[in-house]
């Protein structure tokens, strides 16, 4: 009798936790704003007339931009709550169309927020009845004052921010967030990214994978995944992507055995590209379902180009207040 019962005793002990299906999804939301003028940051543009009327630096500094398109919408667009308030349903209704449930992913990372005051309003008004209530965002060095998220349904146990230092000098640019979510009895640690433009040059990104793959490497986790708008595309030579050696590119392994997942996330001057990622660390015990991953371009979207016939994606139109982002989301199932 001791004897069995000291068996099913270790049995108990060693049995592994249960698996289950982690939901991921990336997503630039481009310019999403709240009305208030932040002190320090360069918002302007997204600011309603009559809060700009009353601001001095304001006028100034959009004379002071070389495009004329972005001299007159930083002059004249008006960003008023109830344009914020429908790109807080638009942006709702892509990251709910995860599935056919309009649950969502579990895990939401998020690029061009601009402080946590709008990223609260978000899932407050949009995301409701999801399950996505947990959400994290640091300010960075970013002079416009955007910054990247986590949103989650899992608790955020740890949060922290690496800047950009290159030379000794704090770069203007997003930075990097950590993040460690408890999923039941496992660790994700969520590198949240938004690496420097093309309008930078190649050495910024090369510096971002090079700061990436020192914190990823000196932190722990059954799942460590890095996600975001990464801006880096094929022209770069060396690629940033040659520095990440710990990480491997869900969109490359995908096409692998599914390679109609989508042409890219980002279409520029005729071009698709796929600025947007997500990487899975090497250590991570997690494995993927490269089935399940997709780039998301539902109908709704969409675009349709007059000349080409082909869709791209369908901005926020200020006017109309219809549209989303200029970027298309990536999603895909893991199992920890």
């Amino acid at each position: 009798m001791r004897q069995f019962i000291f068996i099913f005793f270790a049995f108990f002990i060693i049995k592994p936790a249960s698996s289950r299906t982690l939901k991921v999804m990336q997503y630039n939301t481009e310019n999403f704003f709240d009305t208030q003028h932040d002190q320090g940051t360069m918002d302007f543009t997204f600011l309603p007339l009559s809060i700009k009327k009353i601001l001095p630096e304001h006028t100034s500094t959009c004379l002071a931009m070389t495009s004329d398109f972005y001299r007159n919408e930083c002059l004249k667009l008006d960003w008023t709550e109830e344009k914020l308030q429908k790109k807080i349903q638009n942006v709702s209704k892509v990251v709910k169309s995860f599935d056919e449930k309009g649950e969502g992913p579990d895990i939401l990372v998020l690029q061009e927020i601009e402080n946590l005051q709008v990223l609260t309003k978000l899932m407050k008004m949009g995301l409701t009845g999801t399950g996505l209530k947990y959400g994290a965002l640091l300010e960075g060095d970013d002079s416009r004052g955007i910054d990247v998220a986590v949103v989650s349904k899992f608790p955020i146990m740890k949060t922290k921010r690496h800047s950009l230092i290159i030379n000794d000098e704090v770069i203007d640019t997003r930075g990097i967030l950590e993040v460690h979510i408890k999923v039941e009895l496992k660790t994700v640690v969520v590198f949240a990214n938004h690496w420097p433009s093309q309008n930078n040059h190649v050495s910024q990104r090369i510096a971002s994978a090079e700061l990436l793959e020192k914190q990823a490497n000196l932190t722990r986790g059954d799942l460590i995944i890095a996600a975001g708008d990464f801006n880096t595309i094929s022209r770069d030579i060396p690629s940033p992507f040659d520095f990440m050696l710990s990480f491997s590119d869900t969109e490359e392994d995908a096409r692998r055995t599914n390679p109609d997942v989508g042409p890219g996330t980002n279409y520029y001057r005729g071009q698709w590209s796929s600025l947007d990622k997500i990487f899975i660390h090497k250590s991570s015990t997690a494995s993927a379902n490269y089935e399940s991953f997709k780039i998301l371009a539902h109908p709704f979207m969409m675009n349709v180009s007059s000349s080409t016939g082909r869709p791209y994606p369908k901005r926020f139109n200020h006017s109309k207040g219809e549209g989303f982002s200029d970027h298309l989301p990536v999603c895909i199932e893991l199992t920890i």
